[in-house]
């Protein structure tokens, strides 16, 4: 036993010298015993309580985060007026106002130049559309309204009429084309030669001249010809003639070959007296390929050559209208 103490003792000793080498503890900041002390729950005698009354309830003393400050902050007003505006929000409107005005009257001293490009701009669009993307539309001719029309073309089928059109809107930007029917012409039903076709033309062109004393009119036939013997094709012939200006040009399209065998055909059909004979026959080619082919008069074209009939004929208008440009500059 007295061994046992002595060892105990010892030890101790020990832990005694150990802990007097430590140094002591360090105060803890201010902050902390502060919120120590606040955060401290106050005793309560629970034979104070109404047992009665409070059984099965728990009771917990709300503790204050020391971080957060007991006061209140005053929260800004942010009722808004009738007109849903902050003072800032009048600032940047009387600032975008401001802007506004000054914008507009730059504009309007800048003179009425700007608004009627955009005018002009938007007009010329709206012509396009009307008159490229729709080709079922009818062009009537208004006598009343000759001046109005830059361009006349004699016949009204619409499919000559759109591709004058066309052809002449991509060379000058902007032209107003119509179309107004001539009178039945002493020719052959189908042309032949170049002479025959050329003559038609100018027919339709002094036809319509009559009532379209100013500006350029543009008339088209199509014809077959025999450059080489046994071999036949077929031509358009685009006749432009503006007196004012003392022009008068003449564009083909491509040609088409025609089997022999079909001119043949509609030569032996076409009377002997046919009073036209000077100028050609009285059956169209276009027929007789159309009931071969199984197409439609205007599709004949497309399935000989893989061209279709208004391609070739819009391809002879931009030449025409080049032409024209020219001429005029």
């Amino acid at each position: 036993m007295e061994n046992t103490n002595n060892s105990s003792n010892r030890k101790s000793s020990k832990v005694d010298q150990l802990l007097s080498k430590l140094p002591p503890p360090t105060p803890l900041p201010s902050f902390v015993t502060d919120a120590l002390n606040e955060t401290k729950p106050a005793e309560t005698n629970i034979s104070d309580l109404n047992t009665s009354g409070m059984a099965g309830q728990n009771f917990h003393t709300p503790i204050f985060s020391p971080v957060i400050s007991s006061k209140p902050e005053e929260t800004p007003d942010i009722t808004m007026n009738a007109s849903n505006e902050t003072p800032s929000d009048k600032e940047e409107v009387k600032d975008e106002q401001g802007s506004k005005a000054d914008l507009f009257n730059w504009m309007k001293g800048s003179g009425s130049s700007i608004f009627s490009m955009v005018a002009e701009k938007a007009k010329s669009s709206v012509d396009a559309v009307l008159t490229t993307l729709d080709p079922q539309m009818k062009d009537t001719f208004n006598a009343n309204n000759i001046d109005s029309f830059d361009v006349v073309v004699a016949t009204e089928k619409e499919i000559v009429v759109s591709a004058v059109r066309e052809g002449f809107q991509k060379v000058f930007g902007k032209f107003n084309v119509r179309g107004l029917e001539s009178p039945n012409q002493p020719f052959a039903t189908q042309l032949v030669g170049f002479t025959a076709a050329s003559q038609a033309t100018k027919y339709c062109i002094d036809a319509v001249r009559i009532h379209v004393p100013k500006g350029p009119i543009v008339a088209y036939e199509r014809f077959i010809v025999e450059p080489i013997e046994s071999k036949w094709y077929e031509f358009g012939l685009l006749k432009l003639n503006d007196m004012e200006q003392n022009i008068d040009l003449e564009i083909y399209t491509q040609s088409v070959p025609v089997p022999s065998s079909v001119v043949r055909l509609i030569s032996d059909d076409t009377p002997k007296d046919y009073e036209h004979l000077s100028t050609g026959f009285s059956i169209p080619v276009a027929n007789f390929m159309a009931s071969n082919l199984k197409v439609h008069p205007s599709e004949w074209q497309e399935v000989m050559t893989g061209i279709s009939h208004r391609s070739l004929l819009l391809s002879a208008a931009i030449s025409l209208a080049m032409e024209y440009k020219n001429t005029l500059e």
